[in-house]
Formats: C-alpha cells, sequence, structure tokens
C-alpha cells in the first residue's frame, strides 16, 4: 500500500467514480480530490510536506488545464517526480495531447479515461 494518491479532475461524477475504485484497488492509504487545479496548488504550496506518491491529472479543465498545472507545479516544486509519479489521465483522443506529453519527460504515464480497479492496483503496485 501506498501513501496518498491526488485526483485533480474538473468531473464531479468521474471524481464519484474513481473514488470507488480507488478504495477497491485497496492500492492507496489516503485519497484526496481537487475539481480546481489552482485549489490543489495552494493546498500544495501550504502543506508541502504532504505532496502525494501518486497523482492523477486531467488535463481538459477550464480555467487552469493539467499542462498549465504542471508547469506551475514543476516550478514551484523542482524536484515534484523524485516523490511523485504524475499520471495523465484523459479521455482526449487529440494527438496534441500526446505530443505534448513527450514534453515532460519525467511523467509516470499518459493513461485513457476511465481507470479500472485493476489499473489502479498496478499504480499502486508500481510505488513499492
Amino acid at each position: 500500500m501506498t501513501d496518498k494518491i491526488a485526483v485533480i479532475d474538473d468531473d464531479e461524477v468521474y471524481q464519484m467514480i474513481i473514488s470507488r475504485y480507488i478504495e477497491k484497488s485497496g492500492a492507496f492509504r489516503l485519497a484526496e480530490y481537487y475539481q480546481f487545479p489552482k485549489e490543489a496548488l495552494k493546498y500544495y504550496s501550504d502543506n508541502k510536506e504532504n505532496l502525494p506518491s501518486v497523482m492523477l491529472l486531467d488535463i481538459n479543465m477550464p480555467l487552469m488545464d493539467g499542462w498549465q498545472f504542471l508547469e506551475a507545479l514543476q516550478a514551484q516544486f523542482p524536484e515534484i517526480y523524485d516523490h511523485t509519479k504524475i499520471y495523465i489521465v484523459t479521455s482526449s483522443i487529440a494527438f496534441s495531447d500526446k505530443e505534448r506529453f513527450e514534453n515532460f519527460p519525467k511523467l509516470a504515464g499518459f493513461l485513457s479515461k476511465p481507470l479500472n480497479v485493476e489499473k489502479l492496483k498496478e499504480i499502486g503496485d508500481n510505488q513499492k
């Protein structure tokens, strides 16, 4: 079991579904959910010691998209990838998103929604 997973996704229905899958996977001790990337940035800025071991990040969000969030997160925490595995999780089929993923070589993966319990267990197992 890993420490903590964070889900940053503006879709409330998806958050409800993924929270059930995370619980069923048993792969994470704690889970936190953010509907707004700026809210997550503020929390981590104020609580630097509470960065998650895994982050599932949507890229298509209003106000601040996932790519903007990543840039801000990296600027604020240059060593973020030393303790947090960040996965892009998206329903996007845009080739440009996959190309942009290549600009972030330290990302742990580019995953398609919806995730399932087995995939979450695999992500959790990769943290050990």
